[in-house]
């Protein structure tokens, strides 16, 4: 065990390991917040693929009264059924439309478990295995992007999806690219107060 003990509450346990990571690179910058993210449309997709998975199980115990089951029939059966499944879920999600606008090759690559940092100076994506459990520091961040960097931030729109709210929002990047950005439901409240913060601080230079 470390000294950064596991028992530390979530948000203090993520600032530790930022601020390590600034001091590695001599900076000297406050954390404001640390949220959790994901790609923007990712719980969508977990629900579409979780309704393809349904449907495949149901075309899968089909195919076995209609086929009789038994030898070659009944291995052939999880084959069937993954790609009934895989086709309802790519069908739901050609249809969906994400509020914040779908990746293009110019943005960033957010992980699917991640966290955003903000600090006085810089935006931080993580993924949160990468920040650690016993380690008293992140390996690496999977983007550092200066605040002079950011152009603008869309505003946040809401979606719900199988009754939870979520928050959508695009971080414009001077680059031309942006981080599309989803926060779930246990971090709508805080992602929102994240990015009301960013706008303020960015606001005299995203002309």
């Amino acid at each position: 065990m470390t000294q950064d003990s596991v028992a530390i509450p979530a948000k203090e346990f993520y600032a530790k390991r930022t601020r390590h990571y600034l001091a590695e690179r001599g900076l000297d910058e406050q954390v404001l917040a640390a949220v959790s993210i994901q790609p923007a449309g990712q719980s969508q997709d977990t629900l579409n693929r979780s309704v393809g998975g349904a449907v495949g199980s149901v075309a899968g115990g089909v195919a076995a009264g209609a086929l009789g089951g038994g030898g070659q029939v009944s291995e052939m059966l999880p084959v069937i059924g993954s790609r009934v499944g895989r086709g309802v879920a790519n069908d739901l999600n050609a249809g969906r439309e994400v509020p914040v606008g779908r990746a293009t090759w110019a943005d960033g690559q957010l992980p699917k478990n991640g966290l955003l940092v903000l600090t006085s100076g810089r935006l931080l994506v993580f993924s949160k295995a990468a920040m650690g459990l016993f380690s008293a520091k992140p390996k690496a961040a999977a983007m550092d992007i200066p605040l002079g960097e950011v152009s603008g931030v869309s505003e946040p729109v809401e979606v719900r999806v199988a009754g939870m709210n979520t928050v959508q929002v695009a971080i414009g990047l001077r680059s031309g690219g942006a981080l599309r950005v989803e926060f779930p439901m246990v971090a709508v409240k805080n992602g929102t107060a994240l990015v009301a913060e960013l706008v303020r601080r960015i606001a005299p230079t995203a002309a």
